[in-house]
């Protein structure tokens, strides 16, 4: 497989993906119930890809020190995006949305880039990673949706928006095969980042989002039929 084809494989994953989302946030009917589930199975899946694919991988490749620096930058990134978004008062439901694209975007290009490295090193591994992508953007469209639509923007605003947050995975994808496939080192940490965002992203705020959000067993359910799905898939 070639850098443009992986490139344009990324592109897809996080347009296709965001998008699908966007459209959902835009004409779900809006119940806490459906957003737990929805949140607890893309948690388990997420879950599942850190633990079983993306650090295992990473260790493979590369020592315990670049996959432990590889983790925390991940981490570090994602927690810097919350600080912005945290310093910012009286949010509006329109600024709401909007900073949420930028962080997802802004997150999406090291996603990219362990997307493309993966791909590059081995074609299985990244078909797993792709599906956990595709999957994992869904709810982030939504996320995106919600609040704009809450602000009367239009639903083709909306739906243009949330496909421009998935176009720097496919920058990143692209940029990650290319150097992925020139050393190993870089595909592991690129993996060991990917596994520090989803990591947090899925203990920080997918799995406590989803409790909060329904006091019932949606969200637990979600995450154990997303960890299932998950062995489905691989297996």
């Amino acid at each position: 497989m070639n850098v443009l084809t992986i490139g344009i494989i990324g592109l897809l994953t996080g347009v296709i993906g965001i998008g699908l989302g966007g459209i959902i946030g835009i004409l779900i009917k809006k119940t806490d119930f459906i957003f737990s589930l929805l949140l607890g199975l893309t948690g388990g899946f997420m879950m599942f890809i850190v633990t079983f694919h993306l650090l295992p991988e990473a260790f493979l490749l590369g020592k315990l020190p670049m996959v432990l620096i590889g983790v925390l930058i991940g981490i570090l990134i994602i927690v810097a995006l919350e600080k912005v978004i945290d310093n910012i008062n009286a949010i509006s439901y329109l600024k709401t949305g909007i900073i949420l694209g930028l962080s997802i975007a802004l997150h999406n290009f090291p996603e990219g880039l362990a997307l493309g490295s993966s791909l590059i090193y081995e074609i299985e591994l990244g078909k797993v990673i792709t599906a956990a992508m595709l999957i994992h953007n869904i709810p982030e469209g939504i996320s995106i949706a919600i609040p704009l639509s809450l602000n009367n923007i239009s639903k083709v605003k909306i739906f243009l928006l949330t496909i421009l947050a998935g176009v720097p995975m496919g920058i990143g994808s692209f940029i990650g095969a290319y150097i992925g496939s020139i050393s190993n080192t870089f595909v592991s940490i690129c993996l060991a980042i990917a596994g520090g965002i989803m990591l947090y992203i899925t203990c920080d705020e997918i799995i406590p989002t989803g409790k909060a959000l329904h006091k019932g067993r949606a969200s637990s359910l979600g995450v154990i039929i997303g960890f299932l799905i998950g062995i489905i898939l691989y297996y």
